[in-house]
């Protein structure tokens, strides 16, 4: 499948995320006097022999004299850097693809709730920034093949998100939730349908609208297996409430009984 090197974005909106602050970073990269730049002559295929900013780079291989033997050198390159040269190379890389990866964010989140989209757009960064450290240097198409691994990372969680979505919406229509959600999550902690860690991870990634992954950070807990562990209490959970083991009207539990 073709990957989009392009910034096409047009309504998708990424102001607080993980592709926003790498773009904030790297502006602050690039910004002079002392701005991080590569030397022209460590590049070749034409490239003006002095010092280049990042910023400038960026432009080159989006302009339509950039042929794929540049794009490979520089990139290349670039990798290399960030390997060898520190954290702020690694910035770099994720800024000069900055483009492409607005627009897999765009594709990938599209028609999904915000805190989906955030948690898409995490694993798409943090996928990309891992391959840097494996990317084959000696085959072609380089920013390509991050961009495919990026997307790679951003639709598996995309799948497992929606996939807890469509759980919960697995619950039948008649089932009415006619008293708050949190107090429906404590009447399932007290009915033992749901642990207590389990109800503080739907709360705070469902009610509160946080990121899975930053509550895995804050927790210390990976997030494939938070992904793992929120998905099957849901799926108890709604089947709780369909049998009615679970009260979500506010009259006590097994008020759905019979209903």
């Amino acid at each position: 499948m073709a990957i989009d090197l392009q910034d096409s974005t047009t309504t998708t909106s990424f102001s607080d995320n993980a592709l926003s602050a790498a773009d904030r970073a790297f502006k602050l990269l690039i910004t002079r006097p002392s701005p991080l730049s590569v030397e022209g002559h460590s590049i070749g295929h034409g490239v003006p022999q002095r010092p280049i900013d990042l910023g400038e780079l960026k432009a080159l291989l989006l302009g339509p004299q950039a042929g794929d033997e540049l794009k490979d050198a520089v990139w290349a390159h670039l990798v290399r850097r960030s390997r060898c040269d520190g954290p702020a190379w690694v910035i770099g890389c994720v800024g000069v693809a900055m483009p492409g990866l607005k627009n897999l964010a765009s594709r990938t989140t599209h028609g999904c709730p915000r805190h989906v989209v955030d948690d898409i757009v995490s694993e798409m960064v943090t996928t990309f920034v891992a391959q840097l450290r494996r990317i084959d240097l000696d085959r072609p198409n380089i920013l390509p093949r991050l961009l495919m691994w990026a997307r790679k990372g951003a639709l598996q969680v995309r799948a497992r998100e929606l996939a807890s979505i469509e759980i919960c919406a697995d619950v039948p229509d008649q089932v009415a939730v006619t008293t708050e959600p949190f107090l429906v999550l404590a009447e399932a902690v007290r009915c033992q349908v749901i642990t207590p860690d389990e109800a503080k991870l739907i709360n705070a990634t469902r009610l509160e609208g946080q990121t899975l992954r930053a509550y895995a950070s804050r927790s210390g807990v990976p997030a494939d297996r938070l992904y793992k562990r929120r998905r099957v209490a849901e799926a108890r959970l709604a089947r709780a409430i369909e049998a009615g083991q679970v009260s979500v009207s506010g009259d006590g539990p097994g008020s759905n009984v019979g209903a």
